[in-house]
């Protein structure tokens, strides 16, 4: 059963962060257990005498946190009861990986031409000599002081253009891609492992030489199944968690299980 939780007081503060204090506030005692739903955008809304985009607002910091995981179609649950460390990231779905964006900002440090030599048009999936184009890329969280990851990110030649555009937007670059070719990503291959960090990511990082590393790389697929992009990202401990939540379902008749 949910709760209301009542009105925000007055103060200087945003109606935003006065949301995000009581919605926080009432997760930590308990009033909404782990596992809970929280009321409705609606009744959120109703019960502070807030916009809905100020609720979303809250909802989102409050995602951010790693307090909550919002379901398109189900609502937001309760994760845990106090913040997580760092930045966490909770995904269900495709446009889900938009939210990592909105919330942290981008610096791209370096763009080039490049042919593929075999190895990596073996790891893009596709034919040596083929003219792409590589970025490195940086991300800070809102309140950290610190690189929360660094990303190398590949498009084909055709797409150099989005890497431009998502440094102006701060929009991660397959949403740009979409804008640009008007195409839509059908599919997205994620694998996560462990690394330590080079000299070079050590010191762009901001982290110690052979820290342990998150390690994820996400193959963007449009229809064809051809690679439309694919970003490579280390992480340091402490700075970002990845949830994913996880349901019971039928598998599809015709459902293959890929290895990487």
């Amino acid at each position: 059963m949910n709760h209301l939780p009542s009105p925000p007081s007055t103060s200087s503060s945003t109606k935003r962060e006065l949301v995000l204090r009581q919605l926080v506030e009432h997760i930590k005692k308990g009033l909404w257990s782990v596992g809970d739903l929280l009321p409705t955008e609606a009744q959120l809304q109703a019960q502070f005498h807030v916009s809905r985009h100020t609720v979303r607002g809250a909802l989102a910091d409050l995602q951010t946190l790693g307090l909550v995981a919002s379901q398109q179609g189900v609502g937001t649950r309760v994760l845990r009861r106090r913040a997580a460390p760092g930045y966490s990231q909770s995904l269900q779905n495709i446009s889900e990986l938009a939210y990592y964006a909105r919330n942290t900002s981008v610096q791209i440090l370096e763009v080039e031409d490049v042919q593929l030599n075999a190895s990596e048009a073996e790891w893009l999936e596709s034919e040596p000599g083929e003219a792409w184009c590589h970025a490195v890329t940086l991300r800070m969280a809102d309140g950290q002081s610190v690189p929360m990851g660094l990303s190398s990110v590949w498009v084909p030649e055709a797409s150099r253009k989005a890497i431009a555009a998502s440094r102006r937007s701060g929009m991660p670059v397959f949403m740009e891609i979409q804008k640009l070719h008007k195409v839509m990503v059908n599919e997205v291959r994620q694998v996560i492992s462990a690394s330590v960090a080079d000299a070079g990511q050590a010191r762009l990082l901001r982290c110690e030489l052979r820290e342990p590393l998150l390690r994820i790389r996400r193959w963007y697929y449009d229809i064809h199944h051809k690679v439309m992009e694919l970003s490579d990202t280390y992480h340091p401990p402490g700075r970002f968690e990845y949830a994913v939540t996880l349901h019971h379902g039928i598998a599809h008749p015709h459902a293959q299980v890929q290895h990487p």
